[in-house]
């Protein structure tokens, strides 16, 4: 009797092999559905298409956790380009960067930040907030304290979800009445709000022309630096910039 072949193997060896092939497609669904999901309600690629996110450019993302919108940012950025990924939590940066060697991506550099100050290097190009501004303790502050970094005519976008495009029982999420308030506290001024995703508001924020210092550094300063103590003037808050969930 001859012996029935698969793909160079006897049958039972073969057999084996398609089971093993099939238990690791299934294994892996529930990853892929998850990024799908995130990826309706966060449109990244529209997102980047719509903030002119391209090859070359250099980019902070405040509060980036294990990673999620980093690496849609390191794609379009490309290898010409660099991805600061900054965040309080070393343990969801370690996931980041277990990420970043298994997909052999060299061009995101992770930093670790302090409450209100985020500490990015300068010449960024542009900065990202994904998930992460309801979190932070002194929003304000954590601005003023990232201007320093942009580059002249650099933008920076919120992502934050709108409790009034979701049930948010918990009161866990800012209104955008109250991020708009918390951008007028800072030296940025809003340029717009986006409205089109189905749970998140997209606030662009810039420094205005002509701002020549942080709010507290009163009259005569020529540029923005870090202010340590905020805008109140009352040293560091306690508080922490809890680490969003991607």
């Amino acid at each position: 009797m001859k012996t029935a072949y698969i793909f160079g193997l006897k049958k039972p060896a073969g057999r084996y092999l398609a089971c093993a092939l099939a238990l690791l497609l299934f294994s892996s669904l529930p990853a892929i559905g998850a990024q799908d999901s995130r990826d309706r309600y966060h449109q990244p690629d529209k997102v980047m298409d719509l903030m002119g996110v391209k090859a070359g450019m250099v980019i902070g993302e405040v509060g980036a956790g294990s990673g999620y919108f980093t690496f849609h940012l390191a794609r379009r950025v490309g290898e010409s380009g660099k991805v600061y990924a900054n965040d309080i939590s070393r343990r969801a940066l370690n996931s980041l960067e277990q990420r970043k060697e298994r997909e052999g991506v060299t061009h995101i550099e992770t930093i670790i930040g302090e409450l209100d100050d985020p500490l990015l290097p300068q010449g960024l190009d542009m900065v990202f907030i994904v998930n992460a501004f309801h979190d932070i303790a002194r929003q304000a502050a954590l601005l003023n304290n990232l201007a320093p970094s942009l580059n002249p005519g650099a933008t920076v976008v919120i992502i934050d979800r709108d409790p009034e495009k979701f049930r948010d029982s918990s009161g866990h999420f800012l209104t955008r009445e109250e991020v708009l308030e918390k951008i007028e506290e800072s030296v940025f001024q809003l340029d717009r709000v986006e409205t089109f995703l189905p749970q998140h508001n997209i606030y662009i924020l810039r420094i205005p022309a002509g701002h020549g210092s942080n709010p507290s550094a009163g009259p005569g300063a020529n540029q923005i630096s870090r202010d340590p103590l905020g805008p109140e003037g009352h040293g560091r808050s306690d508080g922490l910039l809890i680490s969003s969930p991607d």
